[in-house]
């Protein structure tokens, strides 16, 4: 693949798998709460929520796997982490929230109150995702030329509305007013797309021999390339929506997340269609990361129990999502956050001691410094600080290099 149309739609690919519920709300809902301390809160969000899903995929794509990159710890482990992976960004947490968060909009803008429709609106939503997933090899052409450019337009469309809103310089408010930067990194840390990157891999691994790549060296680069692309766009898209949520105290003093700063912002420039507009963006964004997800966990599953088809698996999936999501989106986020504590830790640094891991020579580092993040981030949530797990990681990962190079 040379032609610079065909990466730009693998770009756009990457960017929809990724940019779902929790990337429209986060940004906006913490530049409206960090206000002057924007900038620092926005760098950490973007830490988290680009660079780090960008790298997820780059080190997937030099291993061919999650679970082949795990397996340099041990098969145990591999296993293990990478079924807990799956299920986190599939129907137990990530795949469910896509249907939660978009229905939420879409009882705003209808005023919709009867518990029932949420039942047939999940019902649909994933009937209609599991239909597209059942295809991954086609997800360029579906959420690359299609779904993803409306996606960008429509919020292109709301971003619009700032430059009719009175310029206004928000005092922070906690946790940004003193751990703004840290307070964004566990921002980007909801929107689940660095692990969601360590399963997608594969998918756009699909689609690029689907377009005619077969050597894998080349596969890896491509895939590289749409990685970071896609990691631009993200970037891009994050500024408008932080502009929107910053650029919102005009019109609300408070807000309970960043769906009620969008729909506000959305209500601002177009009164009779605002809630419409809000309520057709969530679900695009919802609707292309559930697909991406379905595709990517029945791919998994199917390969790890091949007795049940990709199809069924895809089928049992969307159903156990569609039960799920009628939780609730604070349920759902509420249930994420402790979970998410104890994954990042343990995949970012497998992600690093990929990418450093150059000739495969650094085993015994996997050995030592995978533990110690599991280890201290159970002990960061006990002790209330998230970020416990990173000193004594990077010293069990130093002396690990330095045994690998004795060695």
């Amino acid at each position: 693949m040379r032609k610079v149309t065909e990466r730009i739609v693998m770009s756009f690919t990457c960017f929809a798998m990724f940019f779902g519920a929790g990337n429209l709300i986060f940004p906006a809902f913490l530049s409206f709460n960090a206000g002057s301390n924007t900038a620092f809160a926005f760098i950490g969000f973007a830490l988290s929520a680009i660079t780090l899903p960008v790298l997820a995929l780059i080190a997937v794509g030099r291993t061919g796997s999650l679970e082949r990159l795990s397996a340099r710890v041990n098969p145990f482990f591999a296993r293990v982490f990478t079924i807990v992976i799956y299920l986190a960004i599939g129907p137990m947490l990530a795949i469910p929230r896509t249907a939660s968060t978009s229905y939420e909009m879409v009882k705003i803008a209808f005023s919709i109150e009867r518990d029932i429709i949420s039942w047939l609106y999940s019902a649909l939503f994933f009937a209609l995702a599991g239909v597209v997933a059942l295809k991954p090899e086609k997800l360029s052409k579906r959420l690359g030329k299609i779904l993803s450019p409306i996606l960008i337009t429509l919020i292109i469309i709301l971003f619009i509305s700032v430059f009719f809103m009175a310029p206004f310089d928000a005092v922070a408010k906690a946790p940004y007013d003193e751990t703004p930067f840290l307070s964004g990194v566990l921002e980007g840390y909801q929107t689940m797309d660095a692990i969601a990157g360590l399963v997608f891999g594969t998918v756009i691994a699909i689609n690029l021999r689907k377009m005619g790549i077969e050597d894998e060296d080349d596969i890896r680069r491509e895939g590289g390339i749409a990685a970071v692309g896609g990691g631009i766009l993200l970037l891009v898209i994050y500024l408008l929506l932080s502009a929107i949520g910053m650029s919102s105290h005009v019109l609300l003093s408070s807000a309970d997340n960043g769906a009620d700063i969008l729909s506000a912002a959305a209500s601002f420039i177009f009164p009779d269609m605002g809630r419409v507009l809000i309520a057709a963006i969530f679900i695009i964004a919802c609707f292309n990361t559930s697909v991406g997800l379905l595709s990517s966990v029945g791919e998994y599953f199917n390969s790890l129990y091949p007795s049940l088809s990709r199809a069924k698996w895809i089928f049992i999936f969307a159903l156990i999502s569609a039960i799920i999501a009628n939780a609730g989106l604070d349920t759902i986020i509420s249930i994420s956050s402790p979970v998410l504590e104890v994954i990042y830790p343990v995949a970012i640094t497998l992600m690093v001691l990929s990418l450093a891991d150059g000739r495969n020579n650094l085993s015994l580092s996997y050995k030592v410094a995978i533990p110690v993040a599991f280890v201290f981030s159970l002990v960061g949530i006990i002790w209330g600080n998230s970020f416990i797990w990173i000193i004594p990681t990077l010293i069990a990962m130093a002396l690990g290099v330095a045994a690998d190079k004795k060695r």
